[in-house]
């Protein structure tokens, strides 16, 4: 991601250029040997490749055709894996330094008649079988190195650093974790690199960055020339209903085609930011772009001194968007790329950079950090620790005392001898996406998730999220939002719902109690308080909020309650239209004809703090906590006939009953349910089924059942194999229902 389109249209002119003055003579080997080298040195290594593989097909034992082959291939962009044989073969035909070349004084790379192979063609072979995970031999040539070369060579250390590795390797292989790895699919991977996968916190959305041909096949033939391939571009899938990854949409802030090279490296918690990477001719900046109905807008540069004259490839901001950590080259680091962080001050602005210190970074190169929701867990990419050859992931904590634990290598075979980066993890910590080079993938590079161990759950987050869901062939009023109160503190903080499919997410520390309040122009269509459990374990909770099939301000019939996630839009890549005919902002307001603005973040959050919680109160509340794998409700139970008396009185009084049901399993694994997400959701549907036959059983309309919301919960502390430890699980155990 380096370079980009300054840099690669210098390389083309200069290509162009000496080959047309070399136009007459281009058939001879002087003339191809020559053009060949001049490539490596503007590293147009797949260009050079072609070149030195005709040479080698006409003189298969030259040592040093092989060699020049062989270093191409390994220093392109997608080829490494052709590399092997040709180094080999010439590492086999070289002779030792003055024995074997066209004269005695050594190796010389620009000399069409030299036919002897360097030195450096063992540390190179040494690194091919490192990359194919043979280290045995990988271990030998990089000795052999080292021994012919005395230890004196400027590439010595890189030969000491790659035995380092090795060892790192043996150690790591020798105990595998219990990982299982799988790819993506075809909706997201194809034949060109996909890569950097960015995940929403709600798990419906993955960005990624590709350099496949685009939809409408703009960029076909227009190529970056040091990779061979189109342009890095941004693209966006969502899940449907079943959870299923729809075909992959360009969004609409790319670049014109052949323009030069986007990628995406962080969303923020609410799906309403991107973070974006963007070449500037080598010099490659952060940017970011708001999300403004359907459209993002134009990326602007981040601020503070984020971004500098030297390259900014990578960052990642935490949930709060208080704290940024980013990727940087400059001066006065400790070598290579190193991570950085700055943190947001009281006028809204960054703070000056801050090297995260010689704890996480080393003399060697990290890169593709991301920082876990609960603020607390960071995952990066290194070469140095104890990677086993090239980038591997690492995970360090931030202490309560501001320092950063120990980095811990996240194990084989999820790392390998080749690079594995760009690592993200859902909010839960169970399932982790990256991207990398395996063999097995659908193109050069793939992205890939790892299902992790129950012990690497997160700890001490919850994460609100859900749907607002209009009627039927209706999209969601642009003036949609959601404000949480902090009852204890009078905190508000506002969250858009996503305009194509109505999603929203939000974090909310333990151990209080919140007031959710969901308005359609600044008028509540639906509120309630919840209290959030004070467990360490992981907590979600997911609400389904229906508005009103007819005034998008009410609730919608229970009886048509849809089965699974409620349906999203598809893309349109439009924003959608207002009454005033304009584009949805922000804060609901449309910029059309009336001149009104987007609200900037400041006055956004004036707004918020002026917000007053309505009342959340209900008529009365029914709740049946069941014994494990039980999902029933007695009919005959007083406390259950008292609440329908209670659903038919508000009906026979205001002509409706607005009903919320809310469902919990624990976390106590059931294998009669498949899983306690199935489990919680038919606890949900059961008490539905048993509303309706209540209310018809009474001889009432039981489509006077509005429902407001679902609540869908798997909760409690995590299992440890004690299912018949009731006070410790049975409280999460319930079906609850409310009226109004």
């Amino acid at each position: 991601m380096k370079y980009g389109y300054a840099s690669a249209l210098l390389t083309c002119l200069i290509v162009f250029s000496t080959g047309v003055i070399a136009q007459p003579s281009n058939t001879s080997f002087n003339w191809k040997f020559e053009e060949a080298n001049k490539l490596m040195e503007e590293k147009l290594f797949n260009q050079a490749a072609e070149i030195w593989a005709e040479l080698v097909t006409a003189d298969g034992e030259n040592a040093n055709l092989n060699y020049k082959l062989g270093l191409a291939y390994f220093s392109s962009y997608n080829q490494k894996s052709k590399a092997l044989p040709y180094l080999e073969r010439a590492s086999q035909l070289r002779q030792s330094k003055g024995t074997g070349g066209f004269n005695s004084a050594g190796y010389d790379p620009f000399e069409p008649k030299e036919r002897n192979a360097p030195v450096e063609v063992d540390y190179y072979l040494a690194r091919s079988y490192h990359l194919k995970n043979d280290l045995a031999k990988a271990d030998t040539y990089y000795q052999k190195f080292l021994d012919e070369t005395q230890g004196k060579h400027a590439m010595a250390p890189l030969a000491v650093r790659g035995k380092e590795q090795v060892a790192n390797a043996r150690a790591l292989q020798a105990t595998p974790l219990n990982y299982s790895i799988f790819n993506v699919g075809p909706m997201i991977n194809g034949e060109y690199p996909d890569f950097s996968p960015v995940l929403s916190v709600d798990g419906n959305a993955l960005f990624f960055t590709s350099r496949r041909i685009r939809p409408d096949s703009s960029n076909r033939g227009m190529l970056d020339p040091i990779a061979g391939l189109p342009h890095e571009n941004i693209y966006v899938s969502f899940k449907d209903r079943e959870g299923n990854w729809q075909p992959a949409e360009l969004i609409n802030i790319n670049p014109p085609a052949g323009a030069g090279h986007m990628a995406v490296v962080n969303v923020a918690s609410d799906g309403q930011t991107l973070i974006i990477y963007r070449a500037d001719g080598g010099d490659g900046n952060l940017y970011e772009s708001k999300l403004v109905g359907e459209l993002w807008s134009d990326p602007v540069l981040m601020g503070s001194d984020i971004n500098t004259r030297s390259w900014e490839p990578h960052g990642a901001l935490t949930a709060d968007g208080n704290t940024f950590y980013f990727v940087s080259d400059r001066k006065g680091g400790f070598g290579g790329r190193d991570i950085y962080r700055v943190v947001r001050l009281p006028n809204g602005q960054w703070s000056k950079a801050q090297n995260l210190g010689n704890t996480v970074n080393t003399p060697y190169d990290e890169d593709g950090v991301f920082m876990h929701p609960n603020g607390r867990l960071m995952f990066f990419s290194s070469t140095g620790h104890n990677s086993m050859g090239g980038f591997d992931i690492f995970t360090t904590e931030l202490q309560d005392d501001g320092a950063w634990s120990t980095p811990k290598n996240y194990g084989y075979p999820l790392n390998s001898p080749d690079d594995d980066v760009f690592f993200i993890t859902t909010a839960d910590g169970r399932r982790g996406y990256f991207s990398s080079d395996k063999i097995e993938g659908l193109g050069e590079k793939d992205i890939y998730y790892v299902d992790l161990p129950s012990d690497m759950e997160s700890e001490g987050l919850t994460v609100l999220k859900g749907y607002i869901v209009p009627a039927a062939g209706e999209t969601l009023p642009p003036s949609t939002i959601l404000y949480v109160t902090d009852k204890s503190t009078g905190e508000v903080k506002a969250y858009k719902p996503r305009q194509r499919d109505g999603v929203y997410v939000a974090i909310l520390p333990p151990c209080k109690e919140y007031n959710l309040d969901y308005r359609v122009n600044d008028v509540t269509v639906h509120t309630e308080d919840i209290f959030v459990e004070c467990e360490s374990a992981y907590q979600e909770i997911n609400k389904e909020i229906y508005l009103n099939p007819v005034s998008l301000v009410g609730p919608a019939s229970i009886v048509d309650l849809p089965k699974g996630s409620p349906p999203g839009k598809k893309e349109s890549g439009k924003a959608v239209a207002g009454a005033a005919g304009g584009a949805a902002l922000p804060d609901g307001t449309i910029a059309g004809k009336d001149g009104k603005k987007p609200l900037t973040d400041a006055e956004i959050k004036e707004r918020a703090e002026k917000h007053v919680a309505p009342d959340a109160s209900y008529a009365d509340e029914y709740a049946k906590y069941y014994a494990y794998n039980m999902k029933d409700i007695d009919m005959n139970e007083a406390r259950w006939k008292e609440f329908v008396d209670k659903v038919i009185s508000l009906i026979e009084k205001n002509g409706e009953a607005r009903v919320v049901i809310e469902a919990s399993a624990s976390k106590v694994p059931t294998k009669t349910f498949g899983s306690n997400e199935n489990l919680s959701r038919q606890r949900m549907d059961d008490a539905r089924k048993r509303l309706i036959e209540a209310v018809q059983a009474r001889g009432a309309d039981a489509s006077k059942l509005k429902l407001e919301a679902v609540n869908n919960l798997v909760q409690g502390p995590r299992y440890q194999g004690d299912y018949q430890n009731t006070d410790k699980y049975g409280k999460f155990q319930f079906v609850k229902l409310k009226v109004r």
